[in-house]
């Protein structure tokens, strides 16, 4: 999941970030347009972990979809 509602697919303009707690990484963020949101047991959710790299300081987290915290929106009607 890379798209957000402020950013679109734009790496350097996102704003959802990850901040290591301990062992685990706590995620906070909005993710749009997200293929088989909801239906998937696990996405990869990609999330800002060092600013100062920009596009550079993106890591990729595999993400269950029973984790706590993890909800989905109603799904676009759309074609296709």
């Amino acid at each position: 999941a890379l798209s957000e509602p402020d950013a679109g697919s734009d790496a350097a303009g996102m704003k959802t970030k990850a901040v290591r707690d301990g062992d685990f990484w706590v995620l906070n963020g909005v993710k749009r347009w997200i293929t088989n949101a909801g239906v998937s047991e696990y996405y990869t959710v990609m999330a800002v972990t060092d600013p100062t790299k920009r596009s550079k300081g993106i890591s990729a987290f595999v993400v269950e979809k029973s984790d706590e915290g993890v909800s989905f929106g109603a799904p676009e009607k759309k074609l296709g």
